[in-house]
């Protein structure tokens, strides 16, 4: 039996009250099978209702939880901000007050505190360009050693692959320069 809406039941309650030509017993008996439908269309919407205030006590508990955290996590913030400003009101205060003061190097140039700064940043750059440059050589290096099988013990260098001019390193090893001019190694000899 199809589902019906509790306006059309109480139409036909109605239509059934007013009709004449029914006896006691079949009014009686349409009447509970109103009662009964009506009864199951109640007991849907009592469902339903729970669903819907369960539905919506989830979402008053998840919105008052979401609240919450949201409330700690901005005090937590108005306090890091808090100290932040206080950090930089010190530091503020103290680089005026130290770039009042100056410094004296040992040319007798003055240096202040920013001017140190700078320096301190020139520095740490050409830091970070020497380990990119050792970085690289050691890769290289590395290559090399792995290429010809080159191993070095106590500074001594063994390796089954080596080509000529490292058997002869060691012999020669006195008499090698390097002309940066032109670039290139030579060795030195004497004639008997």
């Amino acid at each position: 039996m199809a589902t019906r809406r509790i306006k059309d039941i109480i139409a036909d309650m109605r239509a059934a009250a007013t009709d004449e030509r029914q006896d006691f017993n079949s009014l009686a008996e349409k009447t509970n099978e109103r009662a009964s439908e009506l009864e199951a269309i109640l007991k849907k919407e009592k469902i339903n209702d729970i669903y819907a205030l369960l539905f919506t006590s989830l979402m008053v508990l998840f919105l008052g939880v979401f609240a919450w955290i949201t409330y700690m996590n901005n005090d937590d913030l108005r306090e890091d901000v808090t100290q932040k400003r206080d950090i930089i009101t010190k530091y503020q205060k103290a680089v005026i007050h130290d770039t009042i003061r100056t410094y004296v190097d040992e040319n007798g140039k003055e240096l202040t505190v920013p001017s140190l700064i700078d320096d301190n940043v020139k520095l740490m750059n050409k830091i970070s360009e020497l380990e990119v440059k050792i970085s690289v050589y050691e890769f290289k290096l590395d290559y090399i050693k792995n290429l010809y099988g080159i191993r070095m013990d106590r500074g001594k260098i063994e390796s089954s692959e080596v080509d000529s001019a490292m058997l002869l390193l060691p012999m020669y090893r006195d008499r090698i320069s390097y002309d940066s001019i032109k670039k290139q190694w030579s060795v030195n000899r004497k004639y008997v």
